[in-house]
C-alpha cells in the first residue's frame, strides 16, 4: 500500500514539473504599424534651374511635410499644412504654396516645394 501511495504521489508531482518544450514567445498584435518614428528625410540637393534665392526645400513623405528646420507637419488633402504656430499654409492652386510672409514656394514635382 505504501509503495502504491508513493507511486501515485510521484505521478501527481511529475505533472507539476515543467516539460522540456521551450516556453512560447508572445506574438505581437497584427496591423498596428511601426511604433518607431520614421527616419528623417535627408535634404535633397537643390537642382539647377530654380529661380534665384530658392534654397529651402519642403519635402513630402508618408502624408507629412518636413520643413527646412527639420520639423514635420501633417499634410492636408488640399496640399497645404498647418505650421507649429497654428498658421495655415495654403496650396495656391497652381502647384505651389503661399508662406505666411507672402513668399510663394514652387512645386518640386514630388509633392514637396522649393521656397525662397
Amino acid at each position: 500500500m505504501r509503495v502504491s501511495a508513493i507511486i501515485l504521489m510521484g505521478l501527481v508531482l511529475s505533472g507539476c514539473v515543467s516539460s522540456s518544450e521551450p516556453a512560447s514567445q508572445p506574438v505581437p498584435p497584427a496591423n498596428l504599424g511601426s511604433t518607431q518614428a520614421a527616419p528623417p528625410v535627408p535634404p535633397a540637393p537643390i537642382p539647377a534651374g530654380l529661380p534665384p534665392g530658392y534654397t529651402r526645400h519642403i519635402t513630402y513623405r508618408d502624408g507629412r511635410f518636413t520643413l527646412p528646420d527639420g520639423s514635420t507637419v501633417p499634410a492636408d488633402p488640399n496640399g497645404g499644412f498647418t505650421i507649429s504656430t497654428g498658421v495655415y499654409v495654403p496650396h495656391d492652386g497652381t502647384g505651389g504654396i503661399i508662406l505666411p510672409n507672402g513668399a510663394r514656394c514652387i512645386s518640386d514635382r514630388a509633392q514637396g516645394y522649393y521656397c525662397p
